[in-house]
């Protein structure tokens, strides 16, 4: 077989899932400033514009892979989990899993994917925060995320930089749990508000 037709064998078993799984392969090896789309046709075996028929853009790549990290551990609450406690183990895997890529948070916060905030947002409206609250809430939980791991990420590639003393694991749960609390808080004001609008009526 010569070099065309293995390209033109190569094209015919490419799917936006290989693409993508190559992708994140890529990211761990060489870090996303040096990821591009002719970096990952060499590794693929194609031409660049062949990645194109799949994906329109770079950019929309990206947000592939960011959502192909995230997706996975975000999950809906068990029954009768509270949505605090989900939201908690929610929360903490997606912190851990984006650490274990390389670049992985710089990646998702260039990206930020809806679908998370989404599957965060709905569990919420669930538990009985407004749809704008539910929103905020979901918005909140994320950017705390990745600017957490935006900061982890900085100082791992600090090799200059002294080593914080304190457990970063256990400071990321500290500072969720205050999180949780805040808006554990703002439901309970939301539920108090309903209660008195049906006492008046």
């Amino acid at each position: 077989m010569d070099r065309k037709s293995k390209e033109l064998d190569r094209k015919a078993t490419l799917t936006r899932e290989t693409i993508v799984e190559a992708g994140l392969v890529l990211l761990n090896e060489i870090g996303l400033d040096k990821l591009t789309t002719r970096r990952l046709g060499d590794h693929l075996g194609v031409e660049g514009p062949a990645l194109y028929r799949h994906f329109p853009s770079k950019a929309v790549l990206l947000d592939h892979m960011a959502a192909a990290i995230l997706l996975p551990v975000l999950r809906a609450p068990h029954p009768g989990e509270p949505w605090d406690e989900w939201l908690r183990a929610v929360a903490t895997r997606s912190y851990e899993v984006v650490l274990d890529y390389r670049d992985g948070a710089r990646l998702v916060a260039a990206s930020l994917p809806t679908e998370p905030r989404d599957l965060l947002s709905k569990p919420l409206r669930e538990a009985g925060f407004s749809e704008e609250h539910a929103i905020y809430g979901s918005k909140l939980i994320t950017r705390f995320m990745v600017g957490w791991q935006l900061h982890e990420d900085s100082e791992r590639q600090r090799a200059d930089r002294p080593t914080e003393s304190y457990d970063h694991d256990q400071a990321f749960r500290f500072a969720l749990d205050a999180l949780i609390n805040g808006l554990r808080l703002a439901l309970a004001r939301t539920m108090a508000r309903k209660i008195e609008t049906i006492g008046d009526v």
